[in-house]
């Protein structure tokens, strides 16, 4: 999402847009749903041939 405010925007129109994006965006993503490592899976490069040839 790109939102253009230009210099002579009030501050008040500013607040009145910055508080209609934290609306639209209600979904909370939990960033430690993607901490950690991948399982060991041998030989990095075997396994990413493998999984691009079962397509």
């Amino acid at each position: 999402m790109v939102i253009e405010i230009k210099k002579d925007t009030p501050p008040e129109e500013v607040k009145r847009i910055l508080e209609q994006i934290k609306s639209e965006c209600k979904k909370k993503v939990a960033l430690s749903d993607f901490f950690g490592k991948l399982p060991n899976i041998g030989d990095g490069l075997a396994y990413q041939k493998k999984v691009r040839n079962e397509r």
